[in-house]
């Protein structure tokens, strides 16, 4: 038996990403959270993130989580980002494009976390922390106490967590919605 995963973003949001200029932390950040908020209202995890060009603000690659909708497990908001930004520009390591930022509705999981140094990002945005998101029940996975640092030693800077106040509400959208922990 075969099963196809085709991994994309729903059309409202690719049309949104493709002229959004969003030149810094606040404006990347609020985009991030609004595109998570309505993903909880289409049904889908109460995650997002974007790839942002670091010189010009635009962005090359939106991505929301689509775990339930595809029924695969890496479909996590930054790797679908990370998907479209490599998509988009024809880079893997996207900092072949220049420097990059992705900002991300919550702290990356493990995997993502995994994932960040791998397509070449220079800087990390994050929203709500760690403590929020297993507060309703997600596991993070394993991350080294000195994440950050490793981070940094690889070039990466993390700024975070930023507007996490405006960040919860699509985690506690998600909670009240009573939506799947995966």
């Amino acid at each position: 038996m075969t099963h196809e995963v085709t991994l994309t973003i729903p059309e409202p949001l690719a049309r949104q990403a493709e002229t959004l200029i969003a030149p810094d932390i606040d404006s990347r950040m609020k985009a991030v959270i609004g595109w998570s908020i309505e993903n909880v209202q289409r049904g889908e995890g109460p995650f997002a993130a974007g790839i942002f060009r670091l010189d010009t603000g635009e962005c090359v690659g939106a991505g929301v989580n689509r775990v339930l909708s595809t029924g695969c497990s890496v479909a996590h908001a930054e790797m679908m980002a990370i998907l479209m930004a490599q998509k988009k520009t024809g880079h893997i390591n996207l900092s072949d494009e220049g420097p990059m930022v992705i900002t991300s509705s919550a702290q990356p999981c493990s995997q993502c976390y995994g994932g960040i140094p791998w397509a070449g990002l220079s800087r990390l945005e994050f929203g709500a922390g760690r403590e929020a998101v297993e507060s309703i029940g997600f596991d993070e996975g394993p991350c080294p106490e000195d994440w950050r640092e490793q981070l940094e030693g690889r070039g990466i800077s993390v700024q975070g967590p930023h507007l996490s106040e405006e960040a919860l509400k699509a985690l506690f959208l998600y909670q009240d919605q009573q939506g799947t922990i995966y």
